[in-house]
């Protein structure tokens, strides 16, 4: 036992991320935010971007203020300069990459038949074309590491259907495959491949669909109903997954979809 716990004192644990390298891109805000601030706190040195600048660097200047290392960019994944420069940038700044984490997405709820192609393209570049090319672009950098893998969030939508957002979750569902498929190709080189699925979970854009409700106490109401466990789940939740993804504890997962959804898929 430790002996500060078995004094009646804190106990303290080795951080699970020490000396570790990570990539995030859409890490401003939300589940992104979330992972970046879990990561810093458990020892990782951290680069994040996202398109919006204020709000990442905000996040970028809490954290250093605690004392932790983190690097933002103002960068679109999606637009295979920029992503090759953050990866470039990331690899110097830090002497390397280890974890990789794919998060940024876009959503827009339009049904099939009003949704315009450039919003049908928009979707899949900025949650798919961002995944190939932040992926593509790590991997040789990712195979210098003994500790490498790369987290693809997916979503539920991955593997049910979803009203007004076809173009979303198709790109939930190519990130399930993806993973599986990079998960393939990359066994030799000893780096693992996970995606994270997440459920409903309390983030910006989840406000702004309940604001957006006639409802919203109902619209809330509702759709806590279609969770087994009575709610949903918070950043911080699908942080700790990502974290467990990320750590030696799942350093025989890989090629995996980890459902963290309080249950909406078992039904």
């Amino acid at each position: 036992m430790n002996a500060k716990a078995a004094r009646g004192g804190p106990v303290t644990r080795p951080r699970r991320l020490d000396g570790t390298i990570t990539l995030v891109t859409g890490g401003s805000t939300g589940i992104g935010a979330a992972i970046v601030r879990l990561f810093a706190e458990e020892g990782a040195r951290v680069s994040f971007c996202a398109r919006s600048e204020q709000p990442g660097r905000d996040l970028e200047n809490q954290l250093k203020a605690a004392g932790h290392e983190v690097l933002f960019s103002r960068c679109d994944a999606a637009m295979e300069p920029e992503a090759r420069a953050l990866v470039k940038l990331t690899a110097e700044r830090f002497g390397g990459i280890d974890v990789l984490v794919n998060n940024a997405a876009v959503s827009k709820l339009i049904p099939v038949e009003r949704m315009s192609l450039g919003d049908w393209e928009f979707i899949l570049s900025k949650n798919l074309t961002s995944m190939f090319l932040m992926s593509r672009e790590s991997i040789p950098i990712l195979r210098c590491s003994s500790f490498a893998s790369i987290i693809n969030l997916g979503s539920t939508y991955a593997v049910v259907g979803a009203s007004d957002s076809a173009a979303y979750a198709l790109t939930k569902a190519g990130a399930v495959s993806f993973t599986k498929t990079l998960a393939l190709e990359l066994a030799p080189d000893r780096i693992r491949v996970n995606a994270l699925c997440p459920g409903a979970t309390e983030t910006p854009l989840y406000y702004q669909w309940l604001d957006s409700q006639a409802d919203a106490a109902q619209a809330k109401a509702d759709l806590f109903a279609k969770h087994p466990l009575g709610r949903i789940g918070t950043p911080e939740e699908m942080a700790r997954a990502a974290l467990y993804l990320a750590s030696e504890d799942a350093s025989f997962v890989t090629g995996h979809a980890l459902l963290v959804d309080g249950g909406y898929t078992a039904q």
